[in-house]
């Protein structure tokens, strides 16, 4: 029975009224752990008042046993009235008992509160998620106390700790739970005699697109290759091997109107540090973590970072976005279609006509075929050596002068551009090279378009 068990833990430890209701919290739902508590020693209280007035002589012993250990063990006030107005002697205990599952933390949860509310304050937000990490004694001690009494339909410290917090933040933040994504996770880290909390920003994301104007720089941050980034007297004790990137032209001003404590930069592919960037642009999202402010002026922005780096990088098409479309754009990479324009230097020196004729032969060639692409030479120390199949879609070429052309060259994303034109002795098969039957150079490479 329950009302014996919850008699058996008070004839031993003194419990809270909340600790008391999530011990038996799978018993009867619409009801807080505290009402439940509550209306357990309220129900044992009138259920042994009932048998003592009774005038049962066995039934009134045990009663006033029952009624006294609720009076002065679990310190119940309407136990304690009982006693007082049938005239019944008991011991009066201070009323600052401390619960022996949770030291009163469900008693004083306003602590919790009030420090969030504090450092919430200056952080923009719609939702939030609580969360916390007691001690691991907290809840050794309380998985011990279940075994001794076998209670198997207790709720677990953790989870009703949440909970309660989470409704009395919902009512004074005036802020949404939210499950999956919240925009603020609270964590709190706490014992028995003191607590800390922990918030968790969830990252903004922006979409954009941008141009890169400007040869010699890389997409993100590039670590020197000496010291990897701890700063070093080959890099100037700057930690890069590159002292500017699109990612450093673009970042700082988002970082900046989101107080954000730092970001990543996510693109979709990547150009060589010698390519251009033009046309329709790269397609990228930049992850802004731990932003303070999640309402931006992206127009305000655009025109900050165009204006700040006029002939270096431009940004446009930007709009918020998420992490789902961070891994879409990761995994769209491979199949998206891109337009390069190639000036190419050749060893020696061809006619027009044979150049026109050479055309011919590299469309029929190459045009909606595969080509087989093993890890160039150029990037061996950094990628997997392996054989890569990769669709050439539209080959256009223009005679420039007898050892100088130019040509449009549509293919699959993670195309070797370069590699295709000098046949990186012989890594990549067919190349531009073996049609000619002469070696060709790439002097100068740009990204004209991005498509899916």
């Amino acid at each position: 029975m329950i009302f014996e068990k919850v008699l058996e833990i008070y004839q031993k430890y003194y419990i809270c009224v909340h600790c008391l209701g999530r011990m038996f919290s799978l018993l009867g739902t619409c009801t807080t752990n505290y009402e439940r508590g509550n209306s357990l020693l309220l129900s044992i209280t009138m259920e042994n008042h009932r048998k003592y007035l009774s005038r049962k002589e066995d039934l009134q012993k045990k009663a006033i046993a029952n009624l006294k250990t609720l009076a002065e063990n679990a310190h119940f006030n309407p136990a304690q009235q009982v006693l007082n107005n049938e005239g019944l002697e008991h011991v009066k205990n201070e009323s600052n008992k401390i619960c022996f599952l949770c030291n009163n933390i469900f008693s004083n949860i306003e602590n919790y509160i009030n420090n969030v509310k504090l450092k919430v304050e200056e952080i923009e937000f719609s939702s939030f998620l609580v969360g916390s990490k007691p001690q691991s004694y907290i809840i050794n001690q309380e998985d011990n106390f279940k075994t001794e009494f076998g209670l198997l339909e207790a709720e677990s410290f953790k989870s009703h700790f949440n909970r309660v917090v989470g409704k009395e933040l919902l009512s004074c933040l005036k802020r949404i739970p939210e499950f999956n994504h919240p925009d603020v996770l609270i964590i709190y880290s706490f014992d028995f005699e003191s607590f800390d909390v922990e918030l968790i920003l969830k990252s903004l994301f922006i979409y954009g697109k941008y141009n890169k104007l400007i040869r010699g720089i890389p997409q993100t941050h590039w670590f020197c290759g000496k010291c990897r980034g701890t700063g070093c007297k080959f890099c100037n004790y700057t930690g890069k091997q590159y002292q500017i990137s699109v990612e450093d032209l673009i970042s700082p001003v988002f970082n900046k109107e989101s107080k954000s404590s730092d970001s990543k930069f996510h693109g979709a592919g990547r150009e060589d540090i010698d390519v251009k960037m033009l046309g329709t642009g790269r397609p990228f999202i930049l992850e802004l973590r731990n932003p303070k402010i999640r309402t931006l002026d992206l127009v305000k922005i655009e025109k900050i970072v165009n204006k700040t780096n006029k002939n270096k990088v431009r940004i446009f098409d930007l709009r918020y976005s998420s992490k789902n479309e961070v891994i879409k754009l990761k995994y769209e990479a491979k199949n998206t279609r891109k337009v390069y324009r190639a000036i190419v230097n050749s060893e020696s020196k061809i006619k027009k006509d044979e150049f026109d004729n050479k055309v011919i032969i590299l469309k029929k060639t190459f045009e909606y075929q595969e080509i087989r692409q093993r890890t160039p030479h150029r990037v061996s120390h950094r990628r997997s050596d392996k054989v890569r199949e990769k669709s050439i879609y539209r080959i256009e070429g223009k005679f420039v002068k007898p050892n100088l052309f130019e040509f449009k060259i549509e293919t699959q994303g993670g195309t070797y551009i370069k590699e295709l034109i000098n046949g990186d002795e012989g890594r990549t098969s067919p190349s531009f090279s073996e049609i000619f039957k002469t070696p060709l150079k790439c002097k100068e490479l740009d990204v004209l378009e991005i498509s899916v």
